[in-house]
Formats: structure tokens, C-alpha cells, sequence
């Protein structure tokens, strides 16, 4: 807790290894949690224990799934030689990935705000003083300038975006936990179940985990269909000492067979959603609200680099990395090309980045927000006339008036 005239404590830490140089002056170093006290101690421990339990119940199941299968299933009741060494090695194989995959989504850091987009203790003063909005933002966007912070990314009042909590500058895409109690970079989604944020760091690792999680629950629920309709449904048994055996199997079998169902199909339209949202270079987050760029520009697709670049942007540049729980992502967390801006479009290949012509066409353009733009008010005998288009944008000439708008290609009839 902190009392009048002290600096307040906040829980923050910093795992952006980018930032090499050394502190600048007139930086404040990150705040010290400080150690607890014999009061708050068992608060923590009882608060950590609860953010666990999600983690703890996925490893129970986990264990328990391995039993069902492996020693009741495969070494108990398939009684083929051969289907038992395929099905046991495939299903250690998927298991190692699987596991591997969750560990590092549970225990990789997203990454958080490097110490040098921190704003001193003078400046958080003056952003406190600050007696309107436009001399706030004024003082943001100095302080930007002066922290060398690149930001294309607007609040909806467009200014720099600012955490009144970390006190930091927010970098483009990054976003403050209220459960971590950090901004953490390019952030998706807080996911109870792995007990960590999910963001840049760890993006690919929990796509990995979905994607392997989904293969393990098809694996088991496809190589136990036929044992399931034959001992439980058509009732065939050899013997009655083979039945006697297999009493207690059978049942792990039963609910091994349906457990695996139940979660393939929730956890399918999970990882079809988290991989359209790869695809189109989106977060969760930006998914319900577009980002917004500097002069009120909101753009959903303001950071997409077309289908194979989003995922080489994600899973980096060689293909054999894409599914091994290994980091490969490329950039750093902090900046992101945009096609709002004019900037090349980088073209992730396999020997390096590249220019990208197809996308050097895309420029920034002076409008209002999108969603007043997408119905624009024609005047009476007004006339709309197209003055220069893109694949994504057109800009509209009404009665002298230029405004621009996002539409699709089959809207302005592009094949």
C-alpha cells in the first residue's frame, strides 16, 4: 500500500531484451514491488494458488487422458500388434508436442514496455498539470519525440496513447492487463487457462497449443471410435475372463472416447478463429475495435501484409520452424509496418525481408473516422466522383468535398 506523498507501488516486469543502452537521464527506473509483508504474504500465496488452478485442472485431465488411452486403451483392449506400436508412438509424439507447446505458452513472458519508453517523474508531473486536452497531448507527443518512441497508433482522442498505470508510452498493438498489472506487447487476450497473457512473445507457442491440443482430442477420439462401438455398443466379447479383464478399461475407454469429443469440438472453433485472426494480422482485441492511426485513420487491416507474410510474421521465415514451440517470430514487439503510411511493405521470405511492390500503392490519406465515413451524405444534386482508388480505399470527390473510404475489392469490381 502507499500513503500520501509516496510513490506508488506497482507490479512490473520488464523482459524486453532489446533495449540494450544503457539509462537515460532523467528516466525513473521501473517501480520496486518490494517485498510483502507477513500480512500480505498469504494473500499472494492464496491468490497465486487460484490463478493456478486452471493450469493444474488442464494437467489433471491431461494425466488422466494418458492413463485412459496409453495403458488402459492401447495396452489394454487393442490387441493388435501392430495397431498398438502405430498408435502409441503417434500419440507420444502429438503428446511431447502438445505439452511442449502448452509449457512455453504457461511460462514464455508476452513482453512488456522496454524501461526507456518510461516517462519521468517531471513530465508525469506536467501531464498531471496540464490544464486542457490539446496541451496533454501536445506534452505527449514531445515526450514521444524526445524518448525516440516510433508510434503510429492513435488513442480515439488521436493522441499518442499513454498507460496512466505504468506510466509508460504504449507502443503500437500493446495494451495494459489489468491481471498481469503490465502493459504487455502486441497483447490478444488474458487466458486463464494457461495463466499468462497472451501477446508477441508467446502468440505462436499458444497457436501451437491449440493446434496440437486439437490433434491430440481427434487422435484419441479417432483410434478409440472402433473399440468404443464394439465393446460398448454391438456388446462382442471373446470370453468371460477377457471381460472380466477388461471391466475397469472399458469404462476409462467410455469416458476417454467422450472427453476427447467434447473438447475437439470447442476447442476447433477456437483455434479455426485464432487462425483467421493470424491470417488477417489481427489480435483479439483489435478484432472488436479497430485500431486507430494518426487523423482519426481506424483501420482493421491497417497492420495486415497480406496471408503468408501475417504468418511468417508469426511463425518466421523458415516453414520448419512453423510447428515446433521454438521462438521464430520476427521484429521486436514494439513497432509494426503499417499500410497506412506509405512506408514498403516488408515481404517476409525465406532469405530475408524484401520490398513488397504489390503493397507500396497503399498511402495514408487525411479523413475522419471510418465508421462516419462508411455513409457518407450525398447533397442534393450532389455527384460522387471516383479520384483515385486502391485495392482497399477509394476517395470520393462530393461537390468539391474529398473524403476516402474503405471498401472491398468486389465492391469496386476487381477479380
Amino acid at each position: 500500500m502507499s500513503g500520501p506523498g509516496q510513490q506508488p507501488i506497482f507490479h512490473t516486469v520488464i523482459t524486453n531484451p532489446e533495449h540494450s543502452g544503457g539509462p537515460d537521464k532523467g528516466l525513473r527506473p521501473p517501480p520496486d514491488p518490494g517485498k510483502p509483508s507477513l500480512l500480505q504474504r498469504p494473500c499472494l500465496y492464496l491468490t497465486s494458488f487460484v490463478k493456478s488452478l486452471p493450469v493444474i485442472f488442464i494437467s489433471a485431465i491431461v494425466m488422466w487422458s494418458y492413463y485412459a488411452y496409453f495403458v488402459a486403451t492401447v495396452l489394454g483392449l487393442m490387441e493388435d500388434r501392430t495397431e498398438q506400436i502405430v498408435s502409441g508412438t503417434i500419440f507420444h509424439v502429438v503428446t511431447a508436442l502438445f505439452l511442449w507447446s502448452y509449457a512455453m505458452t504457461v511460462f514464455t513472458p508476452p513482453g512488456s514496455v522496454p524501461v526507456s519508453w518510461r516517462l519521468s517523474q517531471e513530465k508525469i508531473d506536467c501531464l498531471a498539470a496540464a490544464k486542457s486536452e490539446e496541451e496533454w497531448k501536445q506534452i505527449l507527443g514531445r515526450e514521444t519525440e524526445r524518448l525516440g518512441c516510433d508510434v503510429k497508433q492513435r488513442s480515439v482522442q488521436n493522441a499518442v496513447r499513454y498507460c496512466e498505470k505504468c506510466l509508460c508510452i504504449k507502443p503500437d498493438r500493446s495494451h495494459h492487463c489489468s491481471v498481469c498489472e503490465v502493459c504487455t506487447l502486441k497483447m490478444d487476450h488474458h487466458c486463464p487457462w494457461v495463466n499468462n497473457c497472451v501477446g508477441f512473445s508467446n502468440y505462436k507457442f499458444f497457436l501451437l497449443f491449440l493446434g496440437y491440443a486439437l490433434t491430440y482430442c481427434i487422435f484419441i477420439a479417432a483410434t478409440t471410435a472402433r473399440h468404443f462401438v464394439t465393446i460398448w455398443l454391438l456388446k462382442k466379447e471373446d470370453e468371460e475372463g477377457v471381460a472380466v479383464h477388461h471391466s475397469a478399461a472399458k469404462y476409462h475407454l467410455l469416458f476417454v472416447f467422450f472427453v476427447s469429443l467434447l473438447f475437439s469440438m470447442s476447442i476447433s472453433s477456437l483455434f479455426g478463429y485464432h487462425v483467421w485472426l493470424v491470417l488477417h494480422n489481427r489480435t483479439t482485441l483489435e478484432q472488436f475495435r479497430a485500431p486507430m492511426f494518426a487523423n482519426n485513420v481506424s483501420d482493421p487491416s491497417g497492420w495486415s501484409l497480406g496471408k503468408m507474410n501475417n504468418l511468417r510474421e508469426v511463425f518466421g521465415t523458415s516453414a520448419w520452424m512453423w510447428l515446433i514451440p521454438v521462438k521464430s517470430y520476427l521484429g521486436d514487439g514494439i513497432s509494426y509496418p503499417s499500410r497506412n503510411y506509405g512506408l514498403e511493405i516488408p515481404d517476409y521470405k525465406i532469405n530475408g525481408v524484401h520490398d513488397n511492390p504489390g503493397l507500396s500503392n497503399v498511402h495514408h490519406v487525411q479523413e475522419t473516422p471510418s465508421r462516419i465515413l462508411t455513409n457518407p451524405t450525398i447533397g442534393v444534386g450532389g455527384v460522387i466522383s471516383v479520384t483515385e482508388t486502391s485495392n482497399s480505399m477509394v476517395r470520393l470527390d462530393t461537390n468539391g468535398l474529398t473524403k476516402t473510404v474503405m471498401v472491398a475489392e468486389t465492391d469496386l469490381g476487381i477479380d
